[in-house]
C-alpha cells in the first residue's frame, strides 16, 4: 500500500512515511521517519514536529497465522498503536483513514458490504474489528478503508503479497496447493492508490470496500497469474482449506460488493485480467522495481 500511494500521489501532495524499522528501500517520492506507535510519546512527538494533514494509519502486525500464535504480541502491535494514533488525531486535528481488512468478516454471506455487521473468526480478525471500534467510537474525523487482497509488485525487501510470491514460485518451478474454497476479489494496488487520495480529498465517507471486478478462489486465481505469465499450470494443485490443518481458520467467502466504491469514488473496480496485465506490462518496463 505504501508502494501504491507513493506511485500515485498526485502533483503538489507529499507523504510522511513512517516505519518500525530502517527501511531497506529508500523511497524518493518520500520522507521517511521511524517511530513505535505503540509508543505514545514518540508518536506525539512526531505530530508536534511535523507537518501534514491527514494520517493514513495501516501500522501492525498483519500475518494472520502470526497474530493467531502470538495473539498478545498482535494485540499490543495494532490495538495500543491504533489508540495512540486515535487519541493524537484528536489533539492535533488531523483527519484519519484507518485501514482494515475483509478479515472482519466470517465468510457465509458475501458480498459484504459496508453496513453489514463485523463477525470475525481468527484472531487477526477480531484485532481489527476492535481497532474499528476504537477509530468508530473515539475519533473526530475518519474514514475506515477495508482493501481486500492486494497485489502488484512490491518492493523486493518487502513482504510478498499473493500473487509475487505465486511467481517466485512457480518460477523456480515448485509446485503449490492453492485452495479452492476461499474467494475474494482481488484490488490491483494502484486502484487503491488512487482510490486512497480520493478519500484523502474529499473526507466525508466513514467507510469503503476497497475490491477488484473479479471473485475468485485461491486456486482460480494461481491459474490467471500462471496463464498471464506465462508459467506451468500444472505446478498447482487445488485442495481444500483442511489440507493447511495448522493454520488460522479463514473465511470462505469474504468477496466485497463495491457499489460505494464506484459510486463515490468514481473508481470502476479493475478485473484479475486486466489488472495482471498491467503488472505484466509493468514487468517489461521495469517499472516493477
Amino acid at each position: 500500500m505504501g508502494k501504491a500511494l507513493a506511485e500515485t500521489c498526485p502533483r503538489g501532495s507529499s507523504i510522511l512515511s513512517v516505519h518500525l524499522r530502517t527501511p531497506r528501500v529508500v523511497n524518493t517520492q518520500t520522507n521517511e521517519l521511524l517511530a513505535d506507535v505503540r509508543d505514545r510519546d514518540e508518536i506525539a512527538t512526531m505530530f508536534g514536529s511535523q507537518l501534514f494533514d491527514v494520517v493514513i494509519h495501516a501500522a501492525g502486525i498483519s500475518s494472520v497465522d502470526y497474530a493467531e500464535q502470538h495473539y498478545d504480541e498482535a494485540v499490543e502491535s495494532n490495538v495500543t498503536g491504533t489508540a495512540n494514533v486515535v487519541e493524537l488525531c484528536n489533539e492535533f486535528d488531523k483527519h484519519l483513514i484507518y485501514v482494515s481488512t475483509n478479515a472482519v468478516f466470517d465468510g457465509t454471506k458475501a458480498p459484504y458490504r459496508e453496513t453489514d455487521p463485523t463477525c470475525p473468526i481468527n484472531g487477526y480478525g477480531r484485532i481489527k474489528a476492535q481497532c474499528e471500534e476504537l477509530v468508530r467510537k473515539g475519533s473526530r474525523s475518519f474514514c475506515i478503508v477495508r482493501p481486500i487482497l492486494m497485489y502488484g509488485w512490491n518492493y523486493p525487501s518487502a513482504r510478498k503479497n499473493p500473487v509475487t510470491w505465486l511467481l517466485e514460485k512457480l518460477k523456480g518451478g515448485e509446485t503449490v496447493s492453492m485452495v479452492t474454497d476461499v474467494y475474494e476479489n482481488p484490488l490491483f494496488y494502484l486502484q487503491a492508490g488512487d482510490a486512497l487520495w480520493k478519500l484523502i480529498a474529499r473526507q466525508d465517507l466513514d467507510m469503503v470496500h476497497l475490491a477488484g471486478g473479479t471473485i475468485v478462489n485461491r486456486y482460480e486465481l494461481a491459474l490467471a497469474v500462471a496463464n498471464q505469465f506465462g508459467l506451468d499450470t500444472r505446478l498447482i494443485k487445488p485442495v481444500d482449506s483442511i489440507f493447511f490443518a495448522n493454520l488460522a481458520p479463514r473465511p470462505c467467502n469474504t468477496s466485497f460488493g463495491t457499489e460505494r466504491m464506484e459510486k463515490e469514488l468514481g473508481a470502476a473496480p479493475l478485473s484479475l485480467t486486466d489488472g495482471l496485465r498491467e503488472m505484466a506490462a509493468q514487468s517489461h518496463t521495469g517499472a516493477s522495481a
